[in-house]
């Protein structure tokens, strides 16, 4: 996987107020941490954020360029959160975790589903029911997704994380959860009415009828 570039400012202020007037100026507030690199704080500029994600999403490796010195390999990191805001979905706060070459980490990698399930054709509902899953590898070896083949699903056939055998990448099976399935439709029962049901209005009359001692009008 190819590492993105991303410029970022360091900065010393800190706290609400001061996250308010940056995101005010058009600049979003970020931190990087990790096992062993010390807390750093960041300002990234909104425009600049906005089209990194767009271009290479938030899955990959990282090298912050910061205060313009160029790309430093000491400060690889991932994205490890990114916080919007619940009305406008605009970005407001980064945390970035620093990685090194050879350790490996956990990610979140993207699911992509390949192939039209033999089920489909049959007349089942592909059900997704993971859209990512987490991993642990070497940064260098973070795929930009994973591609799950569901071609040879039939109705009521599913994939699980233990089927899996990806070189290089690690699973937690300790819960052997549901990646994907194929479902069957359900259909909708119809319902046959009786020409010599009596209806509603019919029942109702009668049971007045009874009441009264008279007969039932016709």
């Amino acid at each position: 996987m190819a590492i993105a570039e991303l410029a970022v400012e360091t900065r010393t202020e800190s706290g609400k107020g001061f996250a308010r007037k940056l995101r005010s100026e058009g600049k979003i507030p970020a931190v990087r941490y990790g096992r062993q690199c010390p807390v750093t704080q960041y300002t990234v500029e909104r425009l600049v954020i906005d089209k990194f994600l767009q271009e290479s999403g938030a899955s990959g490796l990282v090298a912050l360029d910061v205060d313009g010195a160029g790309q430093n390999d000491e400060l690889l990191s991932i994205i490890k959160d990114i916080q919007r805001d619940p009305v406008s979905g605009r970005v407001i706060h980064l945390d970035f975790y620093g990685v090194r070459y050879g350790e490996s980490i956990q990610v979140e990698i993207p699911l992509v589903f390949e192939g039209k399930a033999i089920g489909v054709a049959e007349g089942g509902l592909l059900q997704p029911i993971r859209r990512s899953l987490v991993a642990k590898c070497l940064p260098r070896a973070i795929p930009e997704n994973f591609v799950i083949d569901v071609t040879e699903l039939g109705i009521g056939d599913a994939i699980h994380i233990s089927d899996l055998d990806i070189e290089g990448v690690e699973f937690d099976t300790s819960v052997d959860f549901t990646i994907v399935t194929v479902q069957t439709v359900a259909k909708e029962e119809e319902v046959v009415v009786d020409d010599d049901e009596i209806s509603v209005d019919e029942v109702e009359t009668e049971a007045e009828a009874e009441d009264t001692g008279a007969a039932p009008a016709e």
